[in-house]
């Protein structure tokens, strides 16, 4: 029996041996740095902001895998920008899957917007002189800042702003790019090439960035374009 035992603890000694000897140890430390790389990297192809993303925590000190290369594929929250979120993420060695992996990410978005001066009433006008431009965290109204180039259009404020507050453009009373019932230039692309442009009216007022329906003059067919500039709205077919 002793023999036998011996013998029994002998062989899982050295089972165990090979068992690790084909396997990889990758610390918690290791895994959110990557994952936030790979994040970082999409989010960098949506906008041109400075985006800073940290994983906050793994269930795991170390995660152990089969020996490989490993990888790592974001299959849940990777399209869209927000600032805290639990993304799903698949871990792949030498292209096999191996888990799932739910992990709590926080996203900082900074960007360079319009901030107010000083305090500004209601009805105020908006210019270089009462805003400037200031580099800020956005993350929680990054779809509302304004920038730059908003300064080159007429605007007032419609709410009360107090001082070093971003300029939220829901609150900003400004002409639109594009004007209901005017006239506007439709460019139709496919595959980002311009195939043909035509005349066209507006059907709604609509800001740079905005999508909105327009008519083709002659034909009288309504389409749903994004406005890229005064009176441009662009329609992909």
């Amino acid at each position: 029996m002793k023999n036998f035992l011996a013998t029994l603890l002998t062989l899982l000694f050295f089972l165990t041996g090979a068992l690790s000897a084909n396997a990889q140890m990758l610390s918690s430390a290791n895994v959110k740095a990557s994952v936030a790389e790979i994040l970082k990297n999409g989010y960098q192809k949506m906008t041109d902001a400075d985006i800073e993303v940290k994983v906050s925590a793994t269930p795991f000190a170390q995660l152990q895998l089969p020996d490989g290369k490993v990888t790592y594929k974001i299959t849940s929250g990777a399209d869209k920008i927000v600032p805290r979120d639990i993304k799903r993420v698949d871990v792949y060695v030498n292209n096999a899957f191996v888990k799932s992996l739910n992990l709590p990410v926080q996203t900082i978005v900074y960007k360079e917007v319009l901030v107010a001066n000083d305090f500004i009433n209601r009805e105020q006008t908006l210019n270089d002189e009462t805003v400037s431009i200031k580099k800020m965290d956005v993350s929680m109204k990054m779809d509302y800042v304004l920038g730059e180039r908003a300064l080159s259009k007429e605007m007032s404020a419609k709410k009360a702003f107090q001082k070093g507050e971003i300029i939220d453009k829901r609150f900003v009373k400004m002409r639109p790019d594009v004007v209901r019932n005017n006239d506007v230039r439709i460019f139709f692309v496919s595959n980002g090439d311009v195939m043909v442009s035509v005349d066209g009216t507006a059907m709604s007022d609509g800001m740079l960035g905005d999508y909105i329906d327009v008519e083709n003059k002659n034909y009288k067919k309504t389409y749903n374009g994004k406005v890229i500039g005064e009176n441009k709205v662009l329609v992909n077919i």
